[in-house]
């Protein structure tokens, strides 16, 4: 049993508590996600089950797509608005044409200071901890460089104190969506918290072919992705031949490097219980990892 589970995250579980309902829904200990999605927010989870698992790095590694609510006039100490309140300004200048404005300078590539509640390590720690024990501030935080290819205000809604925005983000992996708003409220000197998130897309996944948990329960064997298809979302090359699946899976040098052929390449053999993840190394390809899809572990 390995494979991909589009999961639809509600509002309100961690992705660790997904992870969860997912080993027990299939019976199965090898299961992992593919990037945290915060509590508060819904949308797109990729569950990695079995030998899927040895993918997570390269699945998580594409854009993410993303509706968010901005909502002006304060910040929490979350950034979301499950946090405490931790100062209020007047947003009554905040109009969608000012937004649109301050939003065109995070195009690109930016540094980012990540919330303080999060699960980023730091000194071996994870920064949620710290920061509820009173032990980091956000100076002492490491900016993390992200890109954000797309940020666009869809929607504005005025309101006398606390006027909103909704706005579409694409993104690449690693990015914080509450970290882009707060920072957004702080260029319009107003403050902002993020208020509603939903991840749309997440690399191949996308919102309209993610299944709920009910489905997952009721279904589960037919909510997995097979691995085939798993291994065609991770964007390799997909190379049948027997040869070079069974020499890499052995810890031997793969195929010759050509001009044509891709630095990372998946050889796979006739019946597919085999997918060799190769890496160009010298003039060869290099095993980095060998899946035996076959195998229960």
């Amino acid at each position: 049993m390995h494979g991909v589970i589009n999961l639809l995250k509600p509002p309100g579980m961690t992705s660790h508590d997904a992870v969860a309902f997912v080993r027990r829904a299939l019976k199965i200990k090898r299961v992992g996600h593919t990037g945290t999605l915060d509590p508060a927010a819904a949308g797109v989870l990729p569950i990695c089950v079995g030998q899927a698992t040895r993918l997570v790095e390269y699945l998580q590694a594409g854009r993410k797509t993303y509706i968010a609510e901005a909502t002006f006039g304060f910040e929490t100490d979350t950034l979301d608005g499950v946090g405490k309140v931790i100062s209020e300004k007047d947003a009554s200048a905040v109009n969608l044409e000012n937004i649109r404005g301050e939003l065109a300078a995070f195009r690109g590539e930016i540094d980012q200071i990540p919330p303080m509640y999060s699960a980023i390590k730091k000194d071996g720690q994870k920064l949620y901890d710290l920061a509820r024990a009173g032990k980091i501030d956000e100076s002492e935080l490491t900016p993390r460089r992200v890109t954000i290819h797309e940020v666009l205000p869809t929607h504005f809604f005025e309101d006398k104190k606390r006027s909103r925005a909704m706005i579409h983000i694409e993104c690449s992996s690693g990015t914080y969506i509450r970290s882009l708003v707060r920072d957004l409220g702080r260029a319009l000197n107003c403050g902002a918290t993020m208020t509603f998130l939903v991840r749309s897309q997440s690399g191949h996944f996308t919102l309209e072919n993610a299944v709920t948990l009910e489905e997952i329960a009721a279904h589960p064997q037919s909510a997995l992705l097979p691995m085939q298809e798993t291994l065609q979302f991770c964007d390799f090359p997909m190379i049948e031949n027997d040869d070079a699946a069974h020499d890499l899976s052995q810890g031997k040098r793969g195929p010759e490097i050509t001009a044509d052929t891709a630095p990372l390449v998946v050889f796979l053999n006739r019946s597919r219980s085999i997918a060799a993840v190769a890496v160009a190394q010298g003039k060869f390809y290099k095993a980095e990892k060998v899946l035996f899809l076959n195998s229960d572990t």
